[in-house]
């Protein structure tokens, strides 16, 4: 039998952008062997109402505040039955209908437990596309399925807001030779959904180093080129956009 994966929804006050992501999961044609879960924050506007008109298609969902999306997915770590997980969080979609279906046609090694590709990301005037990859710590969690027994091995996400990249720093306790980049792309994803800014950067900088993926030279030209890249942005904006 093909395995079953568990989706995983995040939402808190997401009325506007569930119901894009809630028809892009169960659209899939390997719905048959996907186990749907959605985590709502203790929504105050019509988030709820939405998750019920699908009821019929989600395994389970709870509605009740949490410390923020990091504990929100630990709750739906605990609550998953499938061998696979991914995130596809409020306001993100699968890029086609096809897209597990096409993964897991084939079967993958027992030796395997990590699946990412590349992903999309649209913002007001585009869409731009992002190739992932592992060894150069290029990821996006919602372009990531992995096996549900990697959370056995390494524990929960880490919660704290003071760090803003747990998944990032789960992800790199993977080791590189159980990780397999996939065909084709995953996930098209909402620019302003997506984690940005210079704390953030500063953060996965600090993690490559800790783990071994830069030098400390290499962290302090890139964060140097992050700070230029960051001027040239807000000129652009400011000059043509705002």
């Amino acid at each position: 039998m093909k395995p079953v994966v568990s989706i995983v929804t995040v939402v808190f006050n997401g009325e506007a952008e569930l119901e894009s992501t809630i028809r892009s999961v169960i659209g899939q044609t390997y719905f048959p062997q996907i186990e749907y879960i959605i985590i709502d924050g203790g929504s105050t506007d019509g988030t709820t109402s939405i998750i019920k008109r699908y009821e019929q298609y989600i395994t389970r969902w709870v509605s009740e505040p949490d410390k923020g999306i990091y504990d929100a997915m630990n709750k739906a770590v605990g609550m998953v039955r499938g061998e696979w997980i991914n995130f596809m969080n409020c306001g993100d979609m699968f890029a086609r209908d096809t897209v597990l279906e096409n993964i897991f046609s084939k079967e993958i090694p027992d030796s395997i437990s990590f699946l990412y590709s590349d992903y999309l990301i649209k913002t007001k005037h585009r869409t731009l596309r992002y190739t992932a990859s592992f060894e150069r710590g290029v990821l996006l969690h919602q372009s990531v399925i992995y096996r549900k027994s990697l959370h056995e091995r390494f524990g929960f996400y880490l919660i704290t807001p003071k760090i803003i990249i747990s998944d990032y720093l789960f992800f790199c306790l993977v080791p590189v030779a159980e990780v397999c980049k996939v065909n084709g792309i995953i996930s098209e994803n909402d620019a302003y959904g997506v984690s940005s800014g210079r704390w953030l950067t500063a953060q996965k900088l600090c993690a490559d180093v800790i783990f071994r993926r830069i030098s400390m030279s290499k962290l302090i030209r890139e964060w140097r080129l992050t700070q230029i890249k960051g001027v040239v942005k807000t000129i652009i904006f400011y000059r043509y956009w705002k």
